[in-house]
């Protein structure tokens, strides 16, 4: 009897203190529709085993087609949903949010950082994309010079894996060769070896961006933090590397090398540590969502032989106006719209990352509802993709839809972001597809064993068996 009137009130004193504190956390203004879960834990769980994508529309169903509130990975949160949110984010970019990393991230890319130290009020962390942004890396001009090593590098690594090949994965080729493009783009290194042994460690910080911060053996974030460490030494190696290479007159054509001798007013170099762990940033954006757009790429376009046999057509026309050995320029990539159109549209039916969030900089009003200063803005690409008001037949892959006259609605489809936050790297990103694209029709032609391989990752989909196809040798 005892045992169960203490636990009966544990239990009575749990549920007070829960009411209380969802009471509190309303703070009295005029919040969205939703719910912050439970205490500490929030939603968390819901969205990173829920599939985000799932999360978002029950949610959009259940309280609000245009926000939400939640708390997710530790945040309290707003989830702005639909085209208006879109253009409504994208137009208030630095007025009313900043960049945010999830506390994750932030461990696993900011390790050159005093974490016991709170940044200063109002101070947004470093952006890695800022040291890029400026030299023009992913300018036209810039990328046009590094087309042709990125046509002979896919070439390379479609000969390694596929020659000779009955069955393939795709999944982990993708991920080699695009691992293989960001390694030469952005540290000027083309060693196959090298390369390998940091396949294994992005796969385990890429999925342990968005997770439970728990830093404990057999976790998904203690095995980021372990696969980080051991990047971020062998990016020192090279950094060192690098250095005594620009000594001695070595060219500097790269992110790396731009990041080396870069200097603030001040005239003060970045630290080492700092430049491995703002490219490794970097090295991550570049790899694994062009390698996740890749893979899906190969499944439809392997369940759609009348969309192979337009993609060969298209990609037999560029190859039959060069000689043996010349490599891809610029004016191809022009004519490749079909292509590029199978490339949106994969991209549509599987965004390579479902997405990302913003900080709040003032207390704002949208759709009626109160968004305090410093809660977090979630920007998802899946509130819109799927929807049959703007994307007729949703489920299925057509290509076509966005020929001229069937574009959808604006803001509607978004897979790079938009406004001054627009992904960077969305050229780079175009040019590795196509190149894929180009050099892998012109030679194979395959058949998708197991159509219906389940997907699995929550922020970074992946085919669960890594989806095996079987080639064809043309």
């Amino acid at each position: 009897m005892e045992v169960l009137a203490v636990a009966f009130s544990l239990a009575l004193i749990f549920l007070t203190l829960l009411f209380i504190w969802r009471r509190s956390s309303n703070g009295g203004a005029n919040l969205p529709p939703g719910s912050f879960g439970w205490p500490v834990l929030g939603e968390s769980i819901e969205f990173l085993f829920g599939k985000p994508e799932k999360f978002v529309g029950d949610r959009m169903k259940k309280y609000s087609e245009e926000i939400f509130k939640t708390k997710i990975l530790g945040e309290k949160t707003a989830v702005i949903c639909g085209p208006n949110g879109h253009k409504f984010l994208f137009s208030n970019e630095q007025k009313l949010f900043t960049i945010f990393r999830p506390h994750p991230m932030q461990y696993l890319f900011r390790s050159y950082q005093n974490k016991s130290a709170a940044p200063p009020p109002q101070a947004p962390l470093a952006d890695e994309t800022k040291a890029i942004r400026q030299p023009g890396f992913f300018k036209p001009e810039a990328l046009m010079r590094y087309l042709g090593a990125m046509d002979s590098i896919t070439q390379r690594q479609l000969q390694i894996h596929c020659t000779d090949k009955t069955v393939v994965e795709v999944h982990p080729v993708a991920k080699t060769i695009t691992l293989s493009l960001a390694c030469q783009f952005f540290l000027g290194i083309n060693n196959p070896e090298r390369i390998a042994r940091l396949v294994k460690y992005f796969d385990e910080v890429t999925v342990g961006m968005h997770s439970i911060m728990l830093n404990l053996p057999g976790t998904i974030f203690y095995r980021a933090n372990k696969a980080a460490a051991a990047i971020r030494k062998e990016l020192i190696t090279l950094i060192k590397e690098k250095k005594q290479g620009m000594a001695t007159g070595a060219p500097m054509q790269d992110i790396l090398s731009h990041m080396i001798v870069v200097t603030d007013p001040s005239g003060k170099s970045m630290p080492e540590a700092e430049i491995a762990d703002k490219i490794m940033g970097l090295l991550t954006a570049g790899y694994s969502t062009v390698a996740t757009t890749i893979t899906f790429l190969m499944k439809y376009v392997g369940l759609n032989p009348d969309v192979y046999e337009k993609v060969r057509a298209e990609q037999m026309e560029i190859a039959a106006l060069k000689k043996a050995g010349e490599l891809l320029e610029w004016e191809d990539m022009a004519k490749m719209k079909y292509s590029w159109n199978v490339i949106c549209e994969t991209m549509r039916l599987v965004p390579p990352l479902q997405g990302t969030f913003r900080e709040v900089l003032t207390d704002f009003n949208y759709a009626g509802y109160t968004i305090p200063k410093g809660w977090k803005v979630y920007w998802t690409v899946t509130t819109t993709n799927m929807n049959p008001e703007y994307f007729k037949d949703p489920e299925k892959f057509n290509p076509s839809r966005y020929d001229e006259g069937e574009a959808p609605p604006p803001y509607t489809y978004v897979p790079f972001g938009g406004g001054p936050r627009m992904c960077p790297g969305k050229e780079y990103a175009r040019l590795a597809m196509l190149a894929f694209i180009h050099n892998v029709v012109k030679d194979y032609k395959w058949e998708v064993i197991d159509p219906n391989e389940k997907v699995e990752g929550d922020m970074m989909p992946e085919p669960q068996k890594g989806l095996p196809i079987r080639l064809y040798h043309l």
